[in-house]
């Protein structure tokens, strides 16, 4: 390529704006300081101006110049940067690290599952255990799945159920099936929400929070919300809510499903904690308050969560009005997990060892539960937003004085990782919380992690005092 052409020129602006060294809103240099810089006419910088502008990297002001697009800033902001940091810790580092931040759950540690063991009998036991299944989900599991949720008072078919890689996944998958442009759907989430979800629907779609009491959103706020915008979605996870642990009442999970007939919006539920609950009875599901003809609710549930983090493997409950769009979208989309976890995860159902499993998890989690509870109590510093008796985290407010993201990189050169309560913010506000979960860890290393978190707290009170 020659070094003046018209190419070359938009292949070097092109790659300082995708590097980050032209950001967003920054003015490039006019079309006759480039053409004398590089010997070259005039026409020829323009057509690279128009080569940009047409792909959208830059957007012209008249009488002002060129500038580079807002959405093509590719720097990611700083909570994202937070997330991504816990995200890149090498194995080495995890070794010695105490990780308050990770809540998955791996059952051959925490119960002795015998999961090689099980792959074994699962391989012997399925001659086409490679070969392809149906785009919905291998049919038996689903039939399983759909026994297994009738006894929490949810009636549905193995049609209306589809059996997919992650509960990221399936909020995709949903959000595909509608979305045309950014700025068509509005969705009304928790403030706070679930991170992943968030960041997910801040890059498709309208975003409105909702402030959550201790029974569930404060419906003055929603109805308001309701009466002077159309809403297309609200998004929750409506028992132990991630990250605050909050349980919906009843009476506002009855009164939800009435104003989605009322308001004509769908609910999606991401039901990935009601199984561990410790000091009460297990909380019900608002798609178990779904009415039969009229359901308003996909359901989710990621199952990898419970296993293994390795296991890939969620399930989504559909409305059946839209049982043949989301056939037709996972079909062009290929992203059913294969075989061989499907009936791994058949089988953990059929043989009982599942709910089994659930049993066994439950006491070792409680136990844990307990013990976070009465030492964050006694801890200086900090205050329980919320007991719910279950989770698989707790939400910490800390003292005004204390900045969290300070406290999070001063834990983190101690080896201890949690998540910065302003994360979860859809307004990025700065509120001074934390979320710490406990599940994939030892009372004794808790015990060490905390010590550690108050050591921290104490040096950036006394800094301040």
């Amino acid at each position: 390529m020659k070094k003046g052409s018209c190419l070359d020129i938009y292949e070097y602006l092109k790659e300082k704006i995708l590097s980050g060294n032209l950001k967003a809103g920054d003015k490039l240099p006019s079309l006759r300081q480039i053409s004398t810089k590089r010997k070259i006419n005039t026409t020829t910088v323009l057509k690279a101006y128009e080569m940009l502008e047409r792909e959208g990297y830059i957007f012209k002001v008249l009488g002002k110049g060129s500038f580079v697009s807002k959405n093509r800033d590719y720097s990611i902001n700083n909570n994202n940067r937070l997330i991504l940091d816990r995200a890149l810790i090498t194995e080495e580092e995890k070794k010695n690290l105490i990780d308050f931040s990770k809540d998955e759950i791996d059952l051959i540690k925490l119960i002795g599952l015998d999961l090689r063991n099980i792959m074994l009998k699962v391989l012997i036991l399925n001659d086409d255990i490679f070969e392809s299944e149906n785009l919905k989900g291998n049919q038996l599991l689903r039939e399983l799945i759909s026994d297994y949720l009738e006894d929490l008072d949810i009636f549905v078919s193995k049609e209306e159920i589809l059996v997919l890689n992650s509960s990221q996944q399936c909020l995709n998958t949903i959000l595909k099936l509608f979305f045309k442009k950014k700025g068509d759907i509005t969705i009304i989430v928790s403030n706070p929400t679930k991170y992943k979800a968030l960041n997910l629907f801040k890059e498709r779609v309208n975003v409105k929070g909702v402030h959550l009491l201790d029974d569930g959103w404060d419906f003055n706020d929603f109805e308001n919300i309701l009466k002077n915008n159309k809403i297309d979605f609200i998004y929750e996870s409506f028992n132990y809510q991630n990250p605050s642990g909050i349980i919906w009442s009843n009476e506002k999970k009855e009164r939800l499903i009435e104003l989605a007939q009322e308001y004509d919006f769908y609910i999606i539920e991401e039901d990935n904690n009601s199984d561990f609950y410790y000091l009460d009875e297990e909380p019900k599901s608002l798609k178990s308050y779904d009415r039969a003809g009229r359901e308003r609710v996909f359901y989710i549930k990621d199952l990898s969560k419970y296993i293994h983090w390795e296991m890939k493997i969620s399930y989504m409950v559909i409305p059946p009005i839209f049982r043949e769009r989301l056939d037709f979208e996972v079909l062009n989309s290929e992203i059913t997990p294969g075989n061989f976890t499907q009936k791994i995860l058949e089988y953990l159902i059929q043989s009982g060892l599942y709910k089994e499993s659930l049993i066994k998890l439950r006491e070792k989690m409680k136990d844990k539960y307990i013990y976070m509870l009465n030492r964050l109590n006694k801890m200086k510093g900090v205050k329980l937003m919320h007991s719910p008796g279950g989770g698989r985290s707790i939400w910490i407010k800390l003292n005004k004085n204390i900045d969290e993201k300070e406290l999070y990189h001063l834990c983190k050169k101690q080896k201890v990782s949690f998540l910065p309560g302003t994360i979860f913010y859809w307004d990025k506000r700065e509120e001074s919380k934390i979320r710490l979960s406990f599940v994939g860890l030892e009372k004794d290393t808790i015990e060490e992690g905390l010590n550690i978190i108050e050591r921290a707290i104490k040096e950036i009170t006394d800094k301040v005092l």
